[in-house]
């Protein structure tokens, strides 16, 4: 089993002071990480000058912290140990080779900084343990292609080494097929691409922000090509339905391509620019809180029987109200 080394760091916010080992039992215990350690193991990090606190290396285990004080350290962490999370999963469809799972909105595809479990893979780790199948190991066990946090739909899992690389192979390829639903701005007299026709592609490379670095853009140099298709399958007022398929898959490539056309992607936190939609409308996007996308649909030759298989997903609950409430609204 290899390891991994974990940056962590997170800000100590009680209003008394308290000593760094007892803190960090404390953030342990919590379950805060899915690995866990013993007070005489943390108090031999802070000897060893591992752990610091705002920037510099604090080797007391007895130091009191103050309010505010910012505290990180390292840990090792083995690539196979997720912890189980139990929640129900929407399970399209499932056999001794993979699984189909629609995604909610809100959930992460694996753990990232802030969130160690509450997690999709987590939740696989869960579903196939309780069957008594060994998921495969690594922080994205069987997952074989990602969706945002907030955007929701279907997710191929692969339940077999040999059905993980046959997939992967699929979506390296696009062999394998992807269609999404996406609610985006459209404006009365408009000039914008998707308001102009009736289907089309937009493309441009994208990459990451020249200076807002957690976020993408189309570059006009460097980056990565990207190929969005789209075709209007319902059109409002302020809001036109899209059928969009990916011949590549950029990171937020439909929000960031969507976003530089003019279109963006209804309730999108991230990329959209609401403006022009009436103070009513407007409102109705903000509350909503997430980009209106789902995956729809997802096609690919099984591993084992070598045939093509298709899944649909219906878009969910909020993202139709959504869509009720842009209709009535026009």
């Amino acid at each position: 089993m290899s390891l991994n080394k974990k940056q962590i760091s997170f800000i100590y916010e009680n209003a008394e002071g308290e000593r760094l080992d007892k803190v960090l039992c404390s953030y342990f215990e919590k379950g805060n990480e899915e690995e866990s350690w013993t007070r005489s193991q943390i108090k031999q990090w802070i000897e060893n000058g591992s752990v610091y606190v705002n920037g510099e290396p604090q080797s007391k285990a007895g130091f009191l912290l103050k309010p505010g004080a910012r505290i990180e350290f390292e840990i090792a962490v083995s690539e196979s140990s997720l912890r189980p999370y139990e929640v129900p999963l929407d399970i399209i469809f499932e056999d001794e080779a993979l699984l189909v799972i629609n995604k909610g909105p809100g959930l992460s595809m694996h753990p990232g900084a802030g969130n160690h479990y509450k997690t999709l893979a987590n939740a696989i780790v869960a579903h196939l343990s309780s069957q008594g199948t060994k998921p495969l190991e690594g922080q994205r066990p069987g997952i074989v292609h990602r969706l945002d946090k907030d955007t929701t739909g279907l997710v191929v899992v692969a339940k077999t080494i040999q059905a993980h690389a046959f997939l992967a192979k699929q979506f390296a390829t696009r062999e394998a097929s992807r269609r999404y639903l996406a609610l985006v701005l459209s404006t009365p007299r408009a000039k914008r691409l998707v308001d102009r026709s009736e289907s089309g592609s937009m493309e441009g490379n994208i990459g990451r922000h020249p200076s807002q670095r957690k976020i993408f853009s189309v570059l006009e140099s460097g980056g990565k090509a990207a190929i969005t298709h789209w075709k209007v399958i319902e059109r409002m007022l302020y809001a036109s339905l899209l059928e969009v398929k990916i011949a590549t898959g950029r990171t937020h490539q439909i929000r960031v391509h969507m976003a530089h056309y003019g279109s963006p992607v209804i309730g999108d936190p991230v990329y959209g620019d609401f403006s022009a939609l009436p103070t009513r409308l407007k409102q109705i996007a903000r509350v909503f809180g997430r980009q209106c996308l789902h995956a729809a649909y997802l096609e690919f030759k099984h591993p084992k029987t070598l045939e093509f298989v298709n899944f649909h997903a219906e878009a969910p609950d909020d993202f139709k109200a959504l869509l009720d409430k842009f209709r009535k609204l026009s």
